[in-house]
């Protein structure tokens, strides 16, 4: 798959009109942060770390955040179904809006070189058989490999002592 369209814009800019919308379709409590939140995993590229989300709100008209009602937020969207949670082998959480065009299971690549991870919504993942009364409750997979834009990336010199 070409590097370009792993690092396209998935949605263009959202607004706080339509984020409101979707939040109020689940029925629950909206707050300003909540739609914050949502909206700036709406507008990302990629699956986005805790502290990316961070800096991006806090670049934007919201200002200082406090991170545990972020983390707090995050954790919120992922269990009311508008957002997921994709674990790679850095241990570290990123999050991506649920998007009618990616509902479906489906892999994330995480390039071990840059540590970018990225939908693959094109790519569909059968859901396993299960063992007589066993229940999924969700399903991960990621890819773990090097991205277009590192593989063409002249290899680092290491120095030997």
């Amino acid at each position: 798959m070409a590097h370009s369209l792993l690092h396209r814009p998935l949605t263009a800019e959202v607004s706080d009109t339509e984020a409101t919308q979707r939040l109020r379709a689940i029925g629950r409590r909206i707050t300003r942060l909540r739609i914050a939140v949502f909206k700036t995993l709406l507008e990302a590229e990629q699956p986005l770390s805790h502290p990316e989300v961070q800096q991006r709100l806090e670049a934007s008209e919201t200002g200082a955040i406090d991170r545990v009602s972020l983390y707090r937020n995050l954790e919120w969207l992922v269990q009311n179904g508008l957002a997921h949670r994709v674990t790679t082998d850095d241990r570290i959480w990123r999050f991506s809006a649920r998007r009618e065009e990616t509902a479906t299971q489906h892999p994330h690549f995480h390039c071990v070189s840059c540590g970018q991870v990225f939908c693959l919504p094109e790519s569909s993942v059968p859901v396993p058989r299960l063992p007589v009364d066993y229940s999924m409750i969700e399903m991960e997979l990621v890819v773990n490999g090097v991205c277009a834009r590192c593989g063409k990336e002249p290899p680092q010199k290491t120095s030997r002592h």
